[in-house]
């Protein structure tokens, strides 16, 4: 028999004896000043920001390390409501990049553009943000410039925000 997933609640920072309402998702963070402002006002409200920003990989590295790369769509979709509000204050959420893209195709059956997409949708307030390998992107392969650059605009599309590339050393 299935139970009930229980979320728990989360406290209000301005009355801790109340707890938020995570029914809808929080409006305010971070992706607020890249979007309205721009990537510049960003970069300089990141640059002034007096204390430690933080990046959480939970959506990108644990569904590849704790959870064999299994994790559906309809799982983070779940928690999205309460992560933007319990992260509402975080830099960035990494939820793309490394396997993610390729494991949705081939092995979940899903798109991993719709996938994208859905979560911004219930997360407004974090900036998203990519694994890229540079010219593999999130592949396995190099592939030509334009191709990258394409892919690029498509996931900026689709609501991810920042790219992290990983810079692969080779013995060549």
């Amino acid at each position: 028999m299935m139970e009930e997933i229980l979320i728990p609640s989360i406290p209000d920072p301005e009355d801790p004896s109340r707890s938020l309402d995570t029914s809808k998702p929080c409006l305010t963070g971070w992706r607020q000043i890249l979007t309205e402002k721009g990537p510049a006002a960003f970069a300089k409200a990141v640059r002034e920001y007096p204390g430690c920003l933080i990046m959480d990989t939970t959506w990108r590295d644990a569904h590849q390390s704790l959870f064999a790369t299994r994790l559906r769509t309809t799982d983070i979709l779940n928690i999205a409501k309460e992560t933007s509000h319990a992260l509402a204050n975080a830099y960035s959420l990494e939820c793309w990049g490394g396997a993610t893209f390729d494991v949705a195709l081939r092995f979940l059956h899903e798109d991993p553009w719709e996938r994208l997409r859905l979560m911004r949708k219930l997360v407004p307030n974090i900036p998203f943000q990519a694994l890229v390998r540079g010219a593999n992107a999130v592949g396995y392969t190099s592939y030509p410039d334009n191709t990258i650059y394409e892919f690029s605009k498509k996931a900026v599309e689709n609501g991810l925000d920042i790219f992290r590339c990983a810079r692969r050393l080779c013995a060549d």
